[in-house]
């Protein structure tokens, strides 16, 4: 068993570890350029717009939308602006039909 000491306490090795492979500079330049490249590019009307990509992203969305029951019920009930009666009282409901259940078989038994 070790024993512990207040006054010589090691320390944990601290995490120093430096990649090989990757050079923070070189990636830095890289942006840097590709940033340059998409300029020119936009410049020169080659690349579309990013407004495009976001018209995408919308059409998929209401595509998918559209494509499943029970999101397309709640988006149609949402737009609808109210809700059902039965939805928001159904346990309200329930309740008084549990409690009329109990009263009557209670007078006749």
């Amino acid at each position: 068993m070790g024993s512990f000491f207040f006054y010589n306490n090691r320390k944990p090795r601290k995490f120093n570890y430096t990649p090989i492979l990757f050079n923070a500079d070189e990636e830095e330049r890289r942006e840097r350029l590709q940033k340059r490249i998409e300029n020119v590019k936009k410049e020169m009307g080659v690349l579309p717009e990013p407004e495009e990509e976001t018209a995408e992203k919308k059409e998929f969305k209401s595509e998918f939308i559209s494509q499943t029951r029970h999101l397309k019920k709640r988006m149609e009930s949402d737009a609808s602006g109210k809700p059902s009666f039965f939805a928001n009282n159904g346990l309200l409901i329930i309740l008084l039909v549990v409690l009329f259940a109990i009263f009557f078989f209670w007078l006749l038994g």
